[in-house]
């Protein structure tokens, strides 16, 4: 399978000059078999930018197929759907497919409610477009690629992270988690022996130490839900997974801070003398597993 990442950020995007080398678009990656099958993950401010670059293909003449997998329905996670623009092109088939909520349909319909966008609704976009529940559907199959899932609790919340499989490769996808309470059984199962796992760092160890980084402030509500790159690192060691892309960075972290802090992550990685090889997910690093 090809990987290419469009957005990398948690959150909110990062518009700094300082963060322009790791990229400051909200989640999305994605990636193809060998025989060019399209599968999404998540549906941040990348799926835009994804979206252009598809036009070239069978998606820009309306004879294009595309799957989208989503984590869940906070914003930063489903704010790039109605600026894709394939979804716009009579002919082209786009199936969307969560979980942890009952009415996803819904959700991403109400983002494009006339309050808040001149769109009004998918009836408005063109292509055949179909929701899907993977309560449904414990297992997906879309070309070559087979996807299963699992859902954990993230705080209140109900997430899903995928597996997906190809000729024998694996990836898995972990958007967002906390591992307060020890690491997630859930989530290092789902990963066992991974070729690639991408999986959120969205404080450096330090910052989760000293209660996390709000994006609301000191003030704002507890900063809870997310985790540092140290556990990332810890649930890839747990899972033996061969390769860790450390994703979903803070919007206030440079590309320094990132940088610094995977150096650290390999030192002790090295320290340890394990195999695993991690470097920070950033947009348009694209790589075959």
């Amino acid at each position: 399978m090809r990987v290419r990442f469009w957005g990398v950020r948690g959150g909110i995007a990062a518009t700094r000059q300082d963060a322009q080398g790791i990229g400051g678009n909200t989640p999305c990656v994605e990636l193809r078999d060998r025989d060019g099958h399209l599968l999404i993950l998540d549906a941040g401010i990348g799926l835009y930018w994804l979206g252009r670059s598809l036009l070239a293909g069978p998606l820009g003449r309306g004879k294009g197929e595309a799957t989208i997998l989503l984590t869940h329905s906070h914003w930063d996670h489903i704010q790039g759907f109605p600026f894709f623009v394939p979804a716009f092109i009579p002919g082209n088939r786009i199936d969307i497919w969560g979980g942890g909520v009952a009415t996803l349909r819904d959700v991403l319909e109400g983002q494009m409610s006339g309050t808040y966008s001149p769109i009004d609704g998918m009836a408005n976009m063109g292509a055949s477009i179909e929701v899907g529940d993977l309560s449904q559907c414990p297992v997906l199959e879309r070309g070559r690629f087979r996807i299963t899932h699992a859902h954990y609790r993230n705080g209140p919340h109900d997430m899903v992270g995928y597996r997906i499989e190809e000729d024998g490769k694996s990836l898995c996808y972990i958007s967002e988690a906390d591992h307060r309470a020890g690491l997630d059984p859930t989530i290092v199962e789902l990963a066992r022996g991974v070729d690639v796992l991408v999986h959120e760092a969205f404080y450096t160890d330090e910052e989760l130490a000293a209660g996390g980084n709000s994006l609301a402030g000191p003030s704002g509500p507890p900063s809870g839900g997310h985790c540092s790159f140290g556990q990332a690192t810890e649930v890839a060691i747990a899972a033996g997974a061969q390769r860790l892309h450390y994703f979903y960075h803070h919007p206030d972290h440079s590309d320094a801070d990132i940088h610094a802090a995977v150096a650290r992550e390999r030192e002790k990685i090295a320290a340890r003398g394990l195999p695993l090889r991690v470097e920070p997910a950033r947009e348009g690093l694209e790589f075959q597993v």
